[in-house]
């Protein structure tokens, strides 16, 4: 089965990881790179044989990609893909899909009306420890779901917002510790827990003072099911701990930190759940953002999405992370902050 052509929009920061990330692939191939600046274009470009564009535009017109990872600011990307669906092209969006879920949904039309897939990058649905969980989940081994939490405490520095003007913009990065930081969190309590159905909750700025969106959130959740919840993020937390997501049920309680299991247990031990607590002490298959977006984070969460996407491709199927799914923790998040801002419980 001949391999899917890949192209990049968008060559700093995430893009070299969805690169290398590529390149692991064996159904994939990196074929063309794009960015404004011609130098980090030529520089990603080279390192990995791709031909390289100054114009993304001038990149959708060639029939030997099949998908476009995106890897712009995340408030830059409705109208890019809009043009890749035009172009048909499939695409794998960078987390979050965009700002906000009016942005979301053109992304969202505009792929249905061009018949491509639209994907969003969520790694940790593919770190092993998640799915166990989410696999317990499914055979019913915590009784009755009553509390899911997610605690992202992490570090950014004052340079950190500093190395782009669209840092900590609300215009292009949406939000803060939660929208930027945190949604992978929140994605996977979602995707433990079920949808929520109301949202209390209160942000502020504790480090960052001259940031427009916040770098500390608590929110109180209560989820459709009847389970309560908390989520407690930031980005001014010295000097920044693993992201942690617990479910706990009637009859078992799990915590991850980075997706890997750190506490598993249950009242109906199974036979297999020796082997997952000799592994309690293991280091996740994803790396850490706990203090530095990209120098702790490990490529394999993207292999395996990226794989996943390929082979949605070449199979004619959905991929496992769609952007209706992608769209569910923007969702959330936009319910906290306008909590936040009203101060009043927001019904989702």
């Amino acid at each position: 089965m001949a391999k899917v052509g890949f192209g990049i929009i968008g060559c700093g920061n995430i893009g070299p990881v969805h690169a290398a990330a590529i390149a692991a692939v064996s159904q994939a191939k990196l074929v063309a790179v794009s960015d404004i600046v011609e130098a980090t274009a030529q520089k990603l470009g080279g390192q990995y044989g791709a031909e390289v564009h100054t114009d993304y535009r001038k990149m959708l017109e060639r029939k030997d990609i099949q998908a476009v990872c995106l890897c712009v600011p995340s408030g830059l990307r409705v109208e890019i893909a809009e043009a890749c669906a035009a172009a048909g092209k499939n695409i794998l969006s960078e987390k979050p899909l965009e700002v906000s879920t009016k942005r979301i949904d053109r992304i969202i039309a505009a792929t249905d009306k061009a018949g491509v897939r639209l994907g969003c990058i969520f790694q940790s649905r593919f770190a092993e420890g998640s799915l166990l969980v989410k696999k317990a989940i499914e055979q019913g081994r915590f009784g009755k779901l009553v509390l899911g939490d997610a605690y992202i405490k992490w570090y950014r520095s004052p340079e950190y917002y500093a190395s782009g003007a669209w840092r900590g913009t609300k215009k292009l990065d949406g939000g803060g510790a939660l929208m930027n930081q945190g949604i992978h969190q929140i994605d996977l309590l979602q995707w433990f827990m079920g949808p929520v159905a109301a949202v209390t909750a209160k942000t502020t700025r504790a480090l960052h003072a001259g940031l427009e969106v916040e770098d500390l959130a608590t929110a109180m959740l209560e989820f459709k099911s009847g389970a309560f919840g908390v989520i407690e993020g930031s980005t001014a937390v010295w000097p920044g701990h693993p992201a942690r997501v617990e479910v706990h049920g009637t009859e078992g309680s799990v915590y991850t930190e980075d997706g890997a299991i750190k506490f598993w247990q249950f009242k109906k031990r199974l036979a297999s759940d020796a082997k997952i607590e000799a592994g309690l002490s293991r280091e996740s298959e994803l790396g850490t953002g706990a203090g530095d977006p990209l120098s702790g984070l490990k490529t394999e969460g993207h292999r395996r999405q990226i794989m996943d996407f390929a082979q949605a491709i070449q199979k004619g199927r959905a991929p496992l992370i769609d952007g209706r799914e992608g769209r569910n923790a923007v969702a959330l998040i936009e319910a906290i902050y306008k909590s936040a801002a009203t101060g009043k419980t927001v019904k989702l």
